[in-house]
């Protein structure tokens, strides 16, 4: 025996005595985990010191901390190493790393057909599976408290072999695949340019890959935003046109205040508009006033038109002048035009329209309608008076996709020793195409490329030949694959019946179902539930309630909505009401998650209703129509309810929604308790049942005062802030403590989401979620409830008719 390996079996004997010392050592005093422990943590000091790298080097043959092999990581392409290497080493055949490589090589051409079920190791594994016993031992050595059976084994079984021989028709393949990067113009979600008047200013918001007919601005006063719009930037405006209303306006004479945008075009990525600040009109007044009495009013307009001129031998209305009256003593007479936006021709007999041309470009009396005036622009009306303006120039958001192309070529580098041969060219099989990678669109010729090949056996392989030698008698045969050409069979699979050794078999039933023994060490498996998973489970719901309510315009997640109630001497109207926890959506639309409450928010709010539905009904796979609380869900063109508005509008899913019908249905749950509260405080009280609710503070809102001074407090309001689900009360109230975010005051609570940079910052890892873990716990139902209740049902069903009262 040499040295070396005499040296390793020493070590292996010495470690292996040294564990079986300890296991006995600590048998009597630990169970088997702990004692497995204890052996383990007492035998590592020696087993690293026989593995360290120069005992390696003496023990195994050949062993270096840096092999020739660790030059090839890296490297896109190793045939030409490989080809080299396997050129060497058709000069050294009996080197041993060489007689790997070429058995490597042997190996990889040589084809295989899939594993049949009654190949022979198949059939060893279903023995040993069926059977444990058989290398397991008795099995009731094993299993403690199991009810063993004996069974007699078969006295035969069948295997089956093959015989290969002559050659195999083979393909290998070269296919491509293209990998896409995206860079997008801008930051998505960020209000990239802006044009500002004064305090007012316009802006465009960042969202790639948006068509030029649905571009998303914003106008803000001071940074507050006023109003959020689309515009459709592929149609210009040649006048004004009011896209938004913002506050203010509609005082005594005056229309509603607005934005207004004009000359809005996107060419190509080049977008520019025009936006204006502006009443729909206004009265403007002039005189003193007072005891004279000599004010004018005139309604003005903040644009006027610009009209195209007419065409030759006619004239506008706005030059066409009649005076009427006038005359002797020094009379005056009163002048009038026609309509501005018409062109006249002059007819030579009486008409409708007399008068003349002022201009006297065109002469005639008698006038009559040529055409309309088609509008080319416009222009600020002086009188109105001043009028922001604000002129936005920006490059339209957009994605630019980079494409990557790589291909992976199986085809193997045929050696000519080699068994395998090219019998043709290359063909594409797939292609051309367009594919979607990442939701971008890419087209090539080809996609994969596939070359014939013929590959030899070699020598015929004869796996029947130990079956045979064992007893076994054939039992059938046939051609797995013949050769297309001659006809001869390549692949022949012959099946034998095989006798088995006389003896039982043995099959356990009736084992404990939490107890585990081996060799007769048992196992408790009776473990405690993995608190992981309701963690895991929580962050997956917050990621998921994150992407459905984002709040878009102001990029905020997890936001929630100020409520209030009030504590009056005869009642206090701030409590909890039990009925709002089955208030969830899954509660009042049937589908949906238990998780969210979104009916219980604002009911004129019908971003809540729209997000969480639109989530719902397109990832869910959900199919079939229902209206419920105010709510239709119309599918492959059912009917809507009249006055229902649209909110999400699909393929073949379209939402719509009552408000009034949705008021009402939570009104029903409200009324009954309301008493002297009003329905907002009902609201809120059903919400703080479904603990959605954080206290922000109480105040004093009303009181007894006496000459002016507040004596005694005779109301005190609280306010909160609530949120659609549990979930996302829980993250702000240990979220805002890390971000430095508070919650207002009693009186001007903030009830705000985070940002996404907020978002971003949270480390969700110091949060306590153990009340939400309560929520996503599995329950299971109560056998015997519904046992007794379907008991109690079978006196009033139908006989034969299967329908239940």
């Amino acid at each position: 025996m040499p040295a070396t390996l005499a040296l390793l079996l020493r070590r292996i004997v010495v470690g292996f005595t040294l564990v079986s010392f300890l296991a006995t050592q600590t048998a009597a005093v630990a169970d088997p985990h702990e004692e497995g422990t204890a052996a383990g943590q007492a035998a590592n000091p020696l087993v690293r010191g026989t593995i360290t790298t120069p005992s390696a080097s003496s023990v195994v043959p050949g062993y270096t901390a840096a092999p020739t092999e660790r030059l090839y990581y890296s490297q896109p392409n190793l045939s030409g190493q490989t080809s080299a290497q396997l050129a060497a080493c058709a000069l050294t055949p009996n080197d041993p790393v060489c007689q790997a490589l070429l058995g490597a090589r042997a190996s990889a051409n040589t084809p295989r057909e899939p594993v049949s079920p009654y190949d022979p190791a198949v059939l060893g594994a279903r023995r040993i599976a069926a059977n444990p016993s058989t290398q397991l031992e008795d099995i009731a050595s094993y299993y403690s408290g199991c009810q063993v059976d004996t069974v007699a084994t078969p006295a035969t079984e069948t295997r089956v072999c093959r015989q290969y021989s002559g050659a195999s028709a083979q393909s290998c393949a070269r296919t491509l695949s293209v990998s896409t990067s995206r860079t997008s113009n801008c930051s998505p979600g960020e209000w990239f340019a802006q044009a500002a008047s004064g305090s007012i200013a316009l802006a465009v918001q960042c969202k790639p890959d948006l068509p030029a007919s649905a571009q998303h601005f914003r106008v803000a006063s001071n940074g507050v935003p006023l109003a959020f719009f689309d515009v459709n930037m592929s149609a210009a405006y040649v006048f004004p046109q009011m896209v938004a209303q913002v506050p203010g306006g509609n005082w005594w004479g005056g229309g509603a205040n607005g934005v207004w945008v004009a000359n809005n075009r996107c060419t190509g990525d080049d977008c520019r508009l025009t936006g204006f600040i502006a009443q729909q009109y206004r009265q403007i007044c002039t005189g003193s006033g007072g005891d004279a009495g000599d004010v004018t009013c005139t309604t003005e307009r903040p644009f006027l038109e610009v009209y195209a001129a007419c065409p030759a031998g006619a004239q506008s209305g706005d030059h066409i002048a009649y005076t009427a009256g006038g005359g002797g003593d020094g009379g005056s007479g009163q002048t009038t035009y026609l309509d501005k936006a018409t062109c006249y021709a002059p007819t030579q007999g009486p008409s409708d329209y007399p008068g003349s041309d002022d201009m006297g470009t065109v002469s005639g009396s008698y006038w009559t309608v040529q055409s309309s005036r088609p509008i080319v622009g416009f222009q600020l009306n002086p009188a109105y008076g001043p009028i922001p303006q604000m002129t936005l120039a920006y490059e339209r958001p957009h994605t630019t996709v980079t494409e990557s192309d790589q291909w992976d070529d199986q085809c193997p580098s045929l050696q000519g020793d080699g068994r395998c041969t090219i019998s043709g060219a290359a063909r594409c099989v797939d292609g051309p195409a367009t594919r979607q990678i990442d939701g971008a669109p890419v087209t090539r010729a080809c996609w994969r490329y596939e070359t014939a090949m013929s590959c030899q056996y070699g020598a015929p392989t004869d796996e029947c030949a130990p079956l045979a030698a064992a007893g076994c008698t054939p039992a059938g045969t046939s051609c797995r694959q013949a050769n297309p050409a001659t006809g001869a069979c390549e692949i022949t699979e012959n099946r034998y019946t095989c006798p088995v050794a006389p003896g039982s078999t043995v099959a356990a039933s009736n084992c404990p179902a939490n107890v585990f023994c081996i060799a007769g060490n048992c196992f408790n498996t009776a473990y405690t539930n993995d608190a992981d998973f309701a963690r895991s489970m929580s962050f997956l719901e917050a990621g998921r309630e994150a992407g459905v309510y984002l709040d878009t315009d102001n990029l905020q997640v997890f936001k929630g909505e100020a409520n209030s109630c009030r504590d009056r001497l005869l009642k206090n109207c701030c409590y909890a009401d039990s009925v709002g926890s089955g208030m969830s959506n899954q509660s009042v639309y049937g589908v949906g998650s238990r998780l969210v409450y979104d009916t219980l928010m604002n009911a004129g709010n019908r971003e809540f209703v729209y997000q969480g539905l639109s989530a719902l009904l397109t990832g869910g796979g959900f199919s079939g129509s229902f209206t419920s609380y105010g709510v239709t869900v119309a599918v492959n063109g059912t009917a809507l309810p009249a006055g229902s508005a649209v909110l999400y509008s699909g393929e073949s899913v379209i939402i719509a929604f009552d408000p009034w019908s949705l008021v009402i249905a939570v009104v029903i749950y409200i009324v009954m308790s309301m008493m002297s509260c009003n329905e907002d405080e009902g609201k809120l009280a059903m919400k703080e049942g479904a603990k959605l609710c954080h206290t922000v503070g109480t105040y004093c809102s009303s009181c007894l005062r006496i000459l002016g001074k507040c004596v005694s407090c005779i109301e005190h309001t609280t306010t909160k802030c609530c949120f659609n689900s549990v979930l996302a009360r829980i993250i702000n109230e240990q979220g805002r403590l890390q971000v430095m975010k508070w919650w207002g005051t009693a009186e001007m609570p903030d009830c705000s989401g985070f940002t996404i940079a907020q978002l971003q910052s949270l480390d969700f890892s110091r949060m306590d979620l153990t009340e939400f873990y309560a929520s996503i716990v599995p329950k299971l139902p109560n056998v015997g409830a519904i046992q007794g209740g379907n008991a109690g049902r079978a006196s009033n069903c139908y006989y034969g008719e299967g329908r239940c009262q």
